[in-house]
């Protein structure tokens, strides 16, 4: 079982947001990623989520605050699995992504099909609530990333 700092996470969306408004190409390349796969990836958005809630918590309208959050993280694999190509057809009109679907129309890889939806983790973020001091714990179980002396405490928001 893995682990990720909030650290790495928040510097894994710096890259996809950075990749994303780069506009020189059709396409963006896979290896802007860095190497970070798209299980990774899927973790550091939710572990975004988790901690916008928290965030959201502490605002006079946290209900419209996640809601507009989630406007953002709510499409962030997706936009992913569109998006990123192999680096030689950047500017291919025809590239296919490198997560997108098979012919059978199955995911490349296989692993996307079974990751839970960033609504969903939502919800599970909302059900555990802010309140709860095992929050940042049941937010890695949910994950299934391992808690360790890395990880956020109780329920308080992460701030960079």
């Amino acid at each position: 079982m893995a682990t990720m700092t909030m650290l790495e996470a928040n510097h894994i969306l710096d890259i996809i947001f950075k990749e994303l408004q780069d506009t020189s190409h059709r396409h963006r390349p896979v290896s802007a990623l860095e190497g970070y796969d798209i299980c990774q990836i899927d973790s550091a958005v939710k572990l975004q989520i988790a901690n916008k809630f928290l965030h959201c918590a502490l605002k006079s309208n946290p209900v419209e605050c996640f809601a507009d959050a989630m406007k953002v993280y709510g499409l962030a694999i997706g936009v992913v699995t569109l998006n990123f190509v192999p680096d030689d057809q950047v500017d291919d009109i025809g590239a296919e992504s490198v997560f997108g679907l098979d012919p059978d129309y199955t995911y490349k890889d296989k692993r996307i099909g079974s990751l839970e939806t960033e609504s969903s983790f939502a919800n599970y973020c909302r059900f555990v609530g802010a309140g709860d001091m095992l929050y940042w714990q049941k937010i890695y179980t949910r994950i299934g990333l391992e808690y360790t002396a890395e990880s956020p405490r109780g329920n308080q928001p992460v701030f960079f």
